[in-house]
C-alpha cells in the first residue's frame, strides 16, 4: 500500500514565486439529477479580495486561499491548493468558485492565467484513494489542506505572519481529541499562522476561488491520466463522480486501483484491496504530473 504517512502519502505540485512574495505587504459533483451550472460572465464573480486587502492593512505578510476538489467521487484522489497572490497582482475576471465554471478549458485558461501571476506561491497537494479508505475523506481533505497551506509558508522566505482563508467549516487544524493524530505538518514556528474557515470561501473570497480552480484543474488533469490507464470507466467524463454510467461500469468490470472502497455502494461488497503493482500505477501517474510542473516551472523562471 501507498505509505501512510501524511508527507508521503501525498505528493507536492507546487510553484515557487517567481518574484518574492513579500512584493505582498469542477465540474460540480455529478448526479442523476444535477446539471453543470452555467459559467458567469467575465467581471461576474462574487469573489472579492476584501478579506485579504483587511489582512494586509492591519500587517499580515501572506494570505493563503486553501480550498479542495474531489470529496464526492467514487474514484481518485481528493486534491487541495494552496495560493497566496500579491496586493499588486491584477485581479483576473472570472475567477470565481470552480463549480460555478462549468467548461472545462475556461477552468483550464484561468488555471494558466493563475499559475503565471508575477509573485504567486502556491501548490497542490493529492491524497490518494487508499490513504481516503484508511483515515476517511474529511480527514484527507484537511490533510491536503494542511500540505498545502505549509508549502506555500515554506515557500515564501522570511514571512513572519500569515492568514489561512480556507473554504469550508473546519481549519485543517481541526482540534479536539479525536483529531490529536491529524496534525502534521504544523506551520513553521518562526511564523504566526491564523487559520479562518469560511463557509462558501469558494464563491466569495478572491483567493479561495483561485485556490479552488487550482485544485480543480489538477484533480481533472489526474483524472484524465487515469482514464488512459483505466478507460473502462469513462473517468474522463465524469471525473469519478457516481453518475450512472460510472456505477454501471464498476458493476460490470469492479473496481480498479483508484476506485474508495469505503464510499457507497462498493463498501457494501467484499472487495480485495488494489495489488501493489495497481497501486505503483496510480502513484506513477501523480509523480509524472508532479515533475512536469516542476519543469513548467523551471521553464517560466
Amino acid at each position: 500500500m501507498l505509505p501512510s504517512s501524511p508527507a508521503k502519502a501525498a505528493a507536492p505540485i507546487r510553484k515557487r514565486a517567481s518574484v518574492p512574495a513579500a512584493t505582498a505587504a469542477g465540474e460540480p459533483k455529478a448526479t442523476k439529477t444535477k446539471k453543470p451550472k452555467a459559467s458567469p460572465s467575465k467581471g461576474e464573480s462574487g469573489a472579492n479580495r476584501s478579506r485579504e486587502e483587511a489582512a494586509w492593512a492591519r500587517g499580515v505578510e501572506l494570505c493563503i486561499g486553501c480550498d479542495e476538489a474531489g470529496r464526492g467521487p467514487l474514484a481518485g484522489p481528493v486534491v487541495a491548493a494552496a495560493c497566496a497572490l500579491p496586493a499588486s497582482a491584477a485581479r483576473l475576471p472570472g475567477v470565481c468558485d470552480s463549480k460555478m465554471i462549468g467548461d472545462e478549458a475556461a477552468r483550464e485558461a484561468l488555471y494558466e492565467q493563475l499559475v503565471a501571476t508575477p509573485g504567486i506561491v502556491w501548490s497542490a497537494r493529492v491524497i490518494s484513494a487508499a490513504r481516503i479508505d484508511e483515515i476517511n475523506i474529511l480527514m484527507a481533505s484537511l490533510e491536503a489542506m494542511r500540505l498545502s497551506i505549509t508549502d506555500v509558508i515554506k515557500d515564501s522566505p522570511g514571512t513572519t505572519s500569515a492568514l489561512a482563508l480556507v473554504d469550508g467549516p473546519f481549519s485543517p487544524w481541526k482540534e479536539g481529541p479525536k483529531y490529536v493524530d491529524f496534525q502534521l505538518p504544523q506551520p513553521p514556528p518562526s511564523v504566526t499562522l491564523d487559520v479562518h474557515p469560511v463557509k462558501g470561501g469558494d464563491a466569495s473570497v478572491y483567493s479561495i476561488a483561485a485556490a479552488s480552480i487550482l485544485a480543480k484543474v489538477t484533480r481533472d488533469r489526474l483524472m484524465h491520466a487515469y482514464d488512459a490507464i483505466w478507460p473502462a470507466y469513462g473517468l474522463s467524463q465524469h471525473k469519478g463522480y457516481p453518475v450512472t454510467k460510472h456505477v454501471a461500469a464498476i458493476s460490470k468490470h469492479g473496481p480498479c486501483a483508484i476506485h474508495r472502497r469505503t464510499f457507497a455502494p462498493l463498501k457494501h461488497s467484499d472487495l480485495a484491496p488494489p495489488t501493489a503493482k495497481e497501486l505503483a500505477q496510480a502513484d506513477g501517474v501523480v509523480k509524472k504530473y508532479e515533475a512536469e510542473c516542476r519543469a513548467a516551472t523551471r521553464a517560466k523562471d
